[in-house]
């Protein structure tokens, strides 16, 4: 069996850190790692800069779950981010590849973000059923990017965690956002699959003209599983409903576009393509619908998300002649 570090670089079994410390160490290769430390001592390093006091800082210490408080974090030296093992590695790849990477390799300021957002957004029931499905290294980063478009939220907005009795059947929707005069109905998605598929792609030797990894050729309808079906026919001026969809490969614009227009649009109005940072990409059947969730959400439109084939990511479709 060989390993793999996402950026396709095969690293030797004997290369993996031992503990010095008295914990299991993040199972990254010692010349990708800057530096170590508690996640506590970084919480806490972090207070001056968040304008938090110490007790602030320690009351989001003391809900982190303890298999999540006891990891030593690591420096990345080559993204110069705090970052925490959690989570299970890509296998079951051609070749008998177990791949390492961004799939369980988080960032410690955005777990504080996350956690300190829940104790302020979830009841005391709702707050510990969450933490505990954190504790969980399979769905770690699942439920980690649940909170990704709330972060940002106004705090005088209410918002509903796994809202019920607003959705079809007996389904709940991830959250719904209490915004006036419409409400915002929101399903979180983490698509790991097209990863996995560019992964084994790489693997196999497939690359562009110019070295490159090959373009994504994966079916863009993937990314809207099993969304349609959790919303009722509805008009956006009553409810907006929408998906906010993370994923770590930038989508083809056209074929995005093709797949999100197959869904019913009184069933789903928009669909966000985003990760952590404040500029997504928008797709909708309603320019009122868009402009309003931008406005509740403090995003902005970018084309970081998407590509057009045979251009390059986050570029313009090239222009028509005249």
């Amino acid at each position: 069996m060989s390993r793999t570090w996402l950026g396709m670089m095969e690293v030797p079994e004997g290369s993996i850190p031992k503990s010095k410390m008295g914990k299991e160490l993040p199972r990254v290769p010692e010349q990708f790692i800057g530096g170590l430390a508690d996640l506590a001592q970084l919480f806490r390093a972090s207070a001056k800069w968040r304008g938090m006091s110490p007790s602030e800082v320690d009351e989001v210490i003391r809900l982190v779950p303890p298999p999540i408080l006891e990891l030593v974090c690591f420096l990345d030296k080559m993204t110069s981010l705090w970052r925490y093992d959690c989570g299970e590695p890509f296998d079951n790849l051609p070749g008998n590849q177990v791949v390492f990477g961004t799939n369980m390799y988080n960032e410690v300021d955005r777990l504080f973000d996350v956690i300190n957002c829940a104790r302020s957004r979830l009841d005391e029931g709702q707050l510990r059923k969450y933490l505990c499905r954190l504790a969980d290294s399979d769905k770690h980063q699942d439920f980690l990017f649940e909170f990704t478009p709330i972060l940002r939220v106004d705090s005088s907005v209410k918002v509903d965690y796994e809202a019920s009795g607003c959705a079809e059947g007996h389904n709940n929707v991830d959250w719904l956002i209490r915004s006036e005069p419409v409400p915002l109905l929101l399903e979180v998605k983490n698509r790991r699959k097209d990863l996995i598929e560019a992964i084994v792609r790489v693997q196999l030797g497939e690359r562009d003209p110019d070295g490159t990894a090959p373009a994504p050729t994966h079916d863009h309808s993937l990314l809207f599983r099993s969304v349609e079906r959790k919303f009722k026919q509805r008009s956006p001026s009553e409810v907006i409903q929408g998906v906010w969809i993370v994923t770590a490969v930038a989508q083809e614009e056209s074929e995005l576009q093709a797949a999100f227009a197959k869904m019913d649009p009184s069933r789903v109005h928009l669909a966000i393509v985003g990760d952590w940072e404040d500029d997504v990409y928008v797709l909708s059947n309603d320019a009122c619908a868009k402009e309003r969730v931008l406005e509740i959400l403090r995003l902005r439109e970018s084309r970081r998300a998407v590509f057009c084939r045979g251009v390059g990511r986050g570029s313009s479709p090239p222009k028509e002649a005249a």
